[in-house]
């Protein structure tokens, strides 16, 4: 890792960081992060005031959402989008047990490969149970996820959802 990219890591975060009235967006979407970038950013305390968290079409694998489910500054966030990356049923799993993730409301996963196990991982989680939207999408969630989504008790504040 080069001190360029670290540096640009922090610019991209200067630049693509919008504050609103009530909200603080990031967006980095189609910014080719990897896992190594996620990693330094959830270690990163400027997301602490972030809201709205923009992550799709990058690299990111199960390893990055680990890193961003132990982020200690992620504990305001209530929009996060990971579509079109590179996770699987563990990252679902990460995701599912966050404890940092309490307030998120919308959680946007379309276009990755959660499958059905990851499915009822997020099914069963105690600490998403503020979402109002999940987008499942093009994940093969199959039948038994679908079914395990639906009647999840931890989600019955989800008026939008998306399955396969």
């Amino acid at each position: 890792m080069s001190e360029e990219q670290i540096i640009d890591l922090d610019k991209l975060i200067s630049d693509r960081t919008e504050r609103g009235v009530v909200d603080v967006s990031l967006n980095l979407e189609n910014k080719k992060l990897g896992d190594d970038e996620i990693i330094r950013l959830a270690e990163n305390e400027n997301l602490a005031e972030v809201t709205h968290l923009e992550l799709g079409e990058n690299s990111i694998s199960d390893t990055g959402v680990s890193a961003l489910c132990q982020s200690p500054y992620l504990k305001k966030l209530k929009s996060l989008s990971l579509k079109s990356n590179n996770i699987t049923e563990a990252g679902a799993q990460h995701l599912a047990h966050a404890s940092n993730l309490t307030q998120l409301e919308q959680l946007v996963l379309k276009f990755n490969r959660i499958g059905e196990e990851g499915a009822k991982y997020l099914a069963q989680s105690e600490t998403l149970t503020n979402l109002t939207t999940l987008d499942l999408f093009r994940n093969h969630i199959g039948e038994a996820g679908a079914k395990a989504i639906k009647a999840s008790k931890n989600f019955r504040r989800v008026s939008r959802l998306r399955l396969d």
